[in-house]
């Protein structure tokens, strides 16, 4: 089963939810930077937690960094994920952390794994069923990571494309924060950004927690006028950034790579 979009709907995840292969993780951080309400201790039936610290390099001083091939694998396969899975990631913002998920899982090589859009204030809307608890996994899974190093760029990378019209890169974090007009929520990160960088604020992309329509979403990036061209994507941990992504993704860019360390590197040095 494949989709021509990262996103499913809810009615779909509600008409598929006993599909043999499906895995629902629920992605979602705490203390997310949004102003969604979180919907808290309600989880979509037949949902799995996703360990945001098992599918990070915790020896990394910087958040939410990505991990080893092996210690992706090793995480993966104790959710029960195998190589035919097909995982639904929803948080509980609507759209805030599972794009980050979803990247991580295509950074690793796999393909089937879908954003549900509108989240969990989505399904609530829609009026389908709750639970106060998630599952465990069945089983341990045959998860295999191969990972792409040209889907996660590192600081030497971001340095490098700052003058080359190749490349752009965009920042997802607000224009106060990105204009330095306020402090950043990380202690001892410099204001400002990256130079020539572009800002897109994340919650531009959004409306009332989905992700806006194409039409919109091409009116927002018309900045960036060449679809050929790398977009390397920015935000304060590596995680907002991966829904401009997600936007960029939607309306035809191909091209694109997160860096990982994000203001939380740069603003730091």
């Amino acid at each position: 089963m494949n989709f021509t979009s990262p996103l499913v709907s809810v009615t779909w995840l509600f008409e598929n939810a006993n599909h043999p292969d499906l895995i629902i993780l629920d992605g979602s951080l705490k203390n997310a930077i949004t102003k969604e309400q979180t919907i808290e201790n309600k989880n979509i039936p037949h949902a799995l937690r996703f360990d945001w610290d098992k599918f990070s390099d915790l020896s990394n001083s910087l958040p939410h960094t990505m991990p080893t091939s092996d210690q992706f694998k090793d995480a993966a396969q104790e959710l029960g994920i195998n190589s035919s899975s097909i995982i639904v990631v929803y948080d509980r913002e609507g759209i805030y952390a599972g794009p980050r998920v979803w990247w991580m899982f295509r950074a690793m090589g796999f393909k089937n794994c879908y954003i549900l859009d509108g989240g969990l204030p989505e399904w609530v809307r829609k009026g389908y069923n709750l639970v106060n608890t998630y599952d465990k996994p069945r089983a341990k899974g045959d998860f295999v990571a191969n990972f792409n190093k040209e889907m996660i760029v590192d600081r030497q990378q971001v340095l490098s494309a700052l003058n080359d019209k190749r490349k752009r890169i965009i920042d997802a974090r607000s224009a106060d924060r990105f204009y330095g007009r306020v402090a950043e929520p990380r202690v001892g990160l410099r204001l400002g950004h990256i130079p020539n960088s572009v800002n897109i604020p994340f919650e531009t992309v959004i409306f009332e927690h989905k992700i806006r329509t194409e039409a919109e979403l091409e009116e927002i990036f018309s900045p960036i006028e060449n679809k050929n061209i790398q977009l390397i994507f920015s935000c304060g941990s590596g995680v907002t950034a991966c829904i401009d992504a997600l936007a960029a993704t939607l309306i035809g860019y191909e091209n694109i790579s997160i860096y990982d360390g994000s203001w939380s590197e740069w603003g730091m040095n």
